[in-house]
């Protein structure tokens, strides 16, 4: 990841050529800009890549207990998962069809302590795990394969356990109280869903969600291909993760084994840096993933996404 440290010359954000160093480069840092909140950035999203016309709005599965959406129009707010959690790395808006094909995270408050961002190269990554044997290749020649699946329920909104669920109610995704209706609605997005049924928990019903994704995608842009970022559930299944799983695409589980092999990765492929009030990243979310440490105190990340892509 590229660093750039403007000393607090706000005027560079509007002036730089980001887009060309950004393209070059695909993961970049920009310190000390001298922008305190996100309303002072949106005049400069244009030169940095993020202009209205470029903004990509769709995607969102947290609850509105857990965040107040957008802080400006082109900038939501993030952190919606708990503080405690590490989240291992992903492209943003991973979970269905179509995505962004860049995003810009901007540092609006300083937490406490922790709460690093890191980027992963992709095709770091790759190597790594090509890089490990036999063992490796097959795991690699695996995910191309046979993809991976995003497995998620969306608790009722009277479950006992959803104020500690971090994602919206199934009241919520389908905006009724109906049953019947909320399952027709969700059957019916087949951007973000290949299958959905009921499940019970306790009393409650859970609408069970499920996609199955290509793990490599070709980027138009230089024709070659990346690797999507594999999930990996830190813990099993449970009403508080909304019962998730990530199997691969024909229904299988990974292996503790091929897991270590994808956690190792990861660790041996993050480069970040400890962002103060005002600093900002900008990632390629095709050549890049991006994964966050725990953190104590209060946080806030702006998030703007770019471009439309669809696999």
């Amino acid at each position: 990841m590229l660093n750039i440290d403007i000393q607090g010359n706000t005027k560079l954000l509007g002036t730089l050529p980001v887009k060309e160093i950004f393209n070059q480069c695909g993961a970049m840092c920009i310190k000390n800009t001298g922008v305190a909140h996100g309303n002072e950035l949106l005049a400069y999203l244009p030169n940095l890549g993020f202009s209205e016309e470029e903004q990509f709005y769709e995607g969102g599965r947290t609850s509105k207990n857990w965040q107040e959406k957008w802080a400006e129009k082109g900038l939501r707010r993030m952190d919606h998962y708990p503080a405690h959690l590490f989240l291992l790395p992903n492209n943003e808006i991973q979970y269905q069809r179509s995505f962004p094909n860049r995003v810009l995270f901007f540092h609006s408050i300083q937490p406490e302590s922790g709460g690093r961002i890191n980027v992963h190269s992709a095709s770091k990554v790759t190597d790594f795990i090509c890089a490990q044997g036999d063992q490796g290749t097959k795991l690699y020649d695996k995910i191309a394969k046979y993809g991976m699946t995003i497995e998620v329920g969306f608790l009722d909104k009277n479950h006992p356990q959803k104020s500690d669920n971090y994602f919206k109610s199934w009241q919520e995704v389908c905006e009724t109280e109906d049953p019947a209706h909320a399952l027709q609605s969700v059957s019916s997005q087949i951007e973000k869903y290949d299958e959905c049924w009921w499940k019970k928990d306790g009393d409650h019903d859970v609408l069970m969600t499920r996609i199955t994704l290509s793990s490599v995608f070709k980027d138009s842009r230089d024709g070659n291909d990346y690797l999507r970022f594999p999930r990996i559930a830190a813990n099993g299944p449970s009403a508080i993760n909304g019962f998730r799983r990530f199997p691969l695409g024909d229904g299988r589980d990974l292996s503790a084994a091929e897991l270590q092999i994808l956690r190792n990765a990861y660790n041996a492929t993050k480069e970040g840096a400890a962002l103060k009030q005002g600093d900002l990243i900008l990632m390629d979310n095709i050549r890049y993933g991006h994964s966050r440490e725990p953190y104590q105190g209060k946080r806030e990340i702006l998030l703007s996404m770019a471009g439309f892509e669809t696999i």
